[in-house]
């Protein structure tokens, strides 16, 4: 038995959690439309009856976010899944994604990026998914004066079910601003973090009921300008989980190595 929640679930974890402090007190996203590739490789490691099981999902999406200003102090976020690909290797299965572009969701969010409300919209096609994992796309940039060098932590708690699992993971984030650097040709700030986090979770695949329990640690890095620009951010994190079956009492312990980049796409 593959245990397919770790590469579904984990993978995006760090990714959608991360918050971001800004330099400037008035800092707010600017509005218009960009779009984004989101790359991600996720590597898993399993032991099952003293064998050990290894696969990879590999991921490449491309995001368009729109950003209206709906009020003063309020965005109004639209999100296109323009197109998706994945390809795995040994036993992780590969999730159908041929059919999702032009899928569709939106929300509210306060300037700085903080989601008010958040709607997933509709799969274009029965048994594709939702837009459900974007929500938290933009990072959330705090509005606080921080100078070069200044370093702050954020906890994040991250809900919902993945592979069939109802998960909970607790997110500590500890910041720093780095620097003022140039990134893809562009002003911006270089925000570097330092992930550490707890997963917990319970559920049933292949009609087996199962447990999840986890902690992990990641390095993450964004680029966003003053102008309220998002530019991109990378992501390396590797985790180790515990999957008990109650019904045969069973134990499975499983590495999860994850790598990913979001990078604007230049129109």
């Amino acid at each position: 038995m593959f245990i397919r929640f770790s590469a579904l679930a984990l993978g995006t974890l760090a990714l959608v959690g991360a918050s971001a402090s800004a330099q400037s007190a008035s800092f707010s996203y600017a509005p218009g439309a960009a779009q984004y590739r989101v790359q991600s490789s996720t590597r898993v490691s399993q032991e099952v009856n003293g064998q050990a099981i290894e696969g990879e999902l590999n991921t490449r999406h491309v995001l368009t976010v729109d950003i209206g200003r709906k009020a003063k102090d309020t965005l109004a976020l639209t999100y296109t899944w323009d197109s998706a690909s994945v390809s795995t290797t040994g036993p992780v299965p590969a999730p159908d994604l041929s059919k999702v572009g032009g899928t569709k969701s939106s929300g509210l969010a306060s300037v700085t990026g903080k989601m008010y409300s958040f709607d997933p919209g509709k799969a274009a096609v029965d048994g594709m998914p939702d837009m459900a994992e974007f929500e938290m796309f933009l990072p959330v940039v705090t509005a606080a004066n921080k100078k070069v060098g200044d370093s702050w932590v954020d906890t994040v708690a991250v809900t919902g079910n993945r592979g069939g699992i109802d998960v909970n993971t607790t997110i500590i984030v500890t910041s720093k601003l780095a620097d003022d650097t140039t990134y893809a040709g562009e002003k911006s700030w270089r925000i570097q973090r330092e992930l550490a986090f707890t997963v917990s979770g319970a559920g049933a695949q292949q009609g087996m009921a199962l447990v999840i329990e986890g902690t992990g640690t990641g390095q993450r890095t964004d680029y966003i300008t003053s102008k309220g620009v998002y530019l991109g951010s990378s992501l390396n994190q590797t985790s180790n989980s515990t999957v008990t079956l109650p019904a045969n009492g069973m134990t499975i312990p499983m590495t999860t190595t994850v790598t990913s980049k979001v990078e604007r796409v230049k129109g």
